[in-house]
């Protein structure tokens, strides 16, 4: 059994779709937020120490301002995925294939795309590494960083958008 699909994508889809992919764990989450506010407290009490210092000299000033320094690389270390993610969606949007219409098949063997141009594509489902489900989004990623997603309104019916949420939730092996 092979369902089609057929569109064409938006802007908001790709960077919703490019974010998932690159979706840290919860685990890897909870350890930037946890490092991240741990540093913020240490350098809070490290300002307010200083700052209850009665006479402070120029040197004491400089030596402590120059922390501020490491903020901006703490704030980066916290947002790194949201900053990389955006970027790679940029990147990807800025590509005019990207605002073609696309089309293909889903089976049970895998995705094919199909082009004018470059002929049948396919990946079978054991390329697929990761994936990602919302309501109205799927995304599929392959070991090789290979990118696939489908919106919702590529399919004809929901039957169809069931059917294949059901073979990625069957098919797709997350890798450890």
């Amino acid at each position: 059994m092979e369902i089609e699909f057929q569109g064409q994508y938006d802007k908001a889809t790709v960077f919703k779709a490019v974010y998932l992919a690159n979706k840290p764990s919860k685990r890897n989450s909870l350890i930037r937020i946890v490092l991240t506010v741990l540093f913020v407290v240490i350098y809070a009490a490290y300002f307010l120490t200083v700052a209850s210092k009665e006479s402070l000299s120029s040197f004491e000033m400089l030596r402590s301002s120059r922390h501020l320094i490491t903020l901006p690389i703490i704030a980066y270390f916290l947002l790194q995925p949201h900053i990389s993610s955006y970027i790679a969606a940029t990147n990807l949007w800025r590509n005019p294939t990207m605002t073609k219409p696309l089309t293909g098949v889903i089976s049970g063997q895998g995705v094919a795309y199909i082009s004018l141009t470059k002929g049948r594509r396919e990946i079978t489902w054991e390329k697929f590494t990761k994936s990602q489900t919302t309501d109205n989004l799927i995304v599929l990623l392959t070991a090789d960083g290979i990118l696939s997603f489908f919106p919702r309104h590529f399919f004809k019916t929901d039957n169809d958008w069931k059917r294949v949420q059901q073979w990625v939730d069957f098919k797709v092996v997350e890798a450890a």
